[in-house]
């Protein structure tokens, strides 16, 4: 199997170590300057997707960055992208369905959900972190690694949770404890209300 990759900084390369475990066996990185190969794949530039697609690629933005993977994804959305999923990876009740009927998600070893949630495309999954039931994950979120959303959370688009935060549980389905669009919870973070579009907090509690 073929996949390119955008991006060749770290979480690139843990991206294609995915890659890796799950199968694709021909594996590209798509950097902004061609350089040496990165774990011996090859780096090209991005005027060479065409080429790509010619040749059967698939595709999947391996950028931490909730702006810059939505920006990747506005000049080349009619990609054939994919979703990464380690194998150690843990799904609650048709979970894992839910995820496979999106697309671009990234998801890390050990990371955990529970059920009923629902999914967007282009999300980021670090490792070990739990997404509990009910919760709304829009496009291009970042969950990082050890961070935890309770139950009835919604993280709207591009929401970025740093390493071991929590957001905690919201009050019913109908509200629900919510992260903005392009918000920032700092690493640590306890999350106790919602967190206005494009804002940044930190602290216990998040301020």
């Amino acid at each position: 199997m073929k996949l390119a990759i955008f991006g060749a900084s770290g979480f690139a390369r843990e991206t294609s170590d995915i890659a890796e475990r799950t199968g694709y066996d021909e594996i590209f990185f798509i950097g902004k300057t061609a350089e040496n190969p990165i774990q011996g794949h090859p780096v090209i530039l991005e005027e060479k997707v065409p080429s790509l697609v010619r040749a059967g690629f698939s595709f999947i933005i391996g950028i931490g960055s909730p702006a810059a993977r939505k920006s990747v994804w506005s000049r080349f959305p009619e990609l054939n992208y994919v979703n990464l999923i380690h194998p150690s990876a843990t799904f609650g009740f048709g979970q894992l369905e839910e995820v496979r009927k999106r697309t671009g998600n990234i998801i890390f070893a050990g990371a955990r959900f529970s059920n009923r949630i629902r999914m967007g495309n282009h999300g980021a999954f670090y490792f070990n972190c739990t997404v509990a039931h009910d919760c709304v994950m829009e496009d291009f979120v970042t969950v990082c690694p050890g961070a935890n959303l309770s139950g009835n959370v919604r993280l709207r688009e591009g929401a970025y949770l740093g390493v071991n935060s929590c957001v905690i549980q919201g009050g019913s389905e109908a509200e629900k404890m919510t992260v903005g669009r392009f918000a920032t919870v700092g690493a640590g973070a306890v999350v106790t209300k919602n967190v206005p579009d494009h804002r940044i907090v930190k602290g216990i509690p998040a301020k």
